[in-house]
């Protein structure tokens, strides 16, 4: 399963990405790492993740590129999260239960 995530994450990169970094690009934070972040404030299970563009409130926030998880939570909800793939702060969480998903 992590391995299929993984390669999902890879060939979704975006192409500046896959034609290969210049010194003003970055590398996005590996999966181990997003999955940490998330897994720190919610409860549930990883089910997709990818690179995504951001979007025009995100660009006026200065992010570059968007790490997008879903998370299946214990009640079965599904979350949207979004984080900036440079230091992996939280953008958006959409999605019923995020309260509930919270790790006390």
């Amino acid at each position: 399963m992590r391995a299929i995530l993984l390669a999902l994450f890879l060939f979704s990169a975006p192409p500046a990405l896959a034609q290969g970094l210049t010194e003003t690009d970055f590398s996005p934070l590996p999966l181990h790492e997003a999955m940490r972040i998330v897994g720190e404030r919610y409860q549930g299970r990883l089910i997709a993740a990818r690179l995504a563009q951001p979007n025009a409130h995100e660009r006026g926030l200065g992010v570059e590129l968007v790490e997008e998880l879903r998370l299946l939570t214990p009640a079965r909800n599904l979350l949207k999260i979004r984080l900036d793939a440079r230091d992996g702060r939280f953008l958006e969480v959409a999605g019923r239960g995020q309260i509930e998903a919270l790790k006390k």
